[in-house]
């Protein structure tokens, strides 16, 4: 069986702190940081290139995150998929495609610290399995 892939790699600032889920703030702050989030990702999507990558039947997307803190402070790891449903979703407007079809896969570790207020990388593979098995 082979397989088509095509990657395309999406730079995001670091999550905005009304998308962290410990954060209490009004519902408007934090709508709007929602709302900022998930144009800024369509943004930097389409200028990633991702409005060329196949979509369809027979295609599987696959989403793998790399976090870059903005500093050395200490952060927990598992809070940080939920500051990304915006992102997944600017990403998935950006491809126009329901972003309940992405295969995701989160990070063990941190990645290296970037001191230009943190980033995160998104990796994008469209996948399409095709032909018939070997054996």
């Amino acid at each position: 069986m082979s397989q088509t892939v095509t990657t395309a790699h999406v730079l995001l600032p670091w999550p905005p702190k009304p998308l962290w889920q410990n954060r209490r703030c009004h519902w408007s702050q934090k709508a709007l940081a929602v709302a900022q989030a998930r144009k800024g990702a369509l943004y930097a999507s389409i200028e990633a290139g991702l409005r060329h990558m196949p979509t369809g039947d027979g295609w599987t997307h696959h989403l793998s995150f790399d976090f870059c803190p903005p500093d050395r402070r200490k952060r927990d790891l598992q809070n940080l998929p939920a500051t990304q449903k915006a992102y997944i979703d600017g990403i998935a407007d950006a491809l126009g495609i329901d972003d309940g079809n992405f295969k995701v896969k989160w990070p063990e570790e941190f990645g290296t610290v970037s001191y230009n207020g943190g980033s995160v990388l998104v990796v994008i593979r469209a996948v399409q399995e095709s032909g018939v098995p070997n054996g």
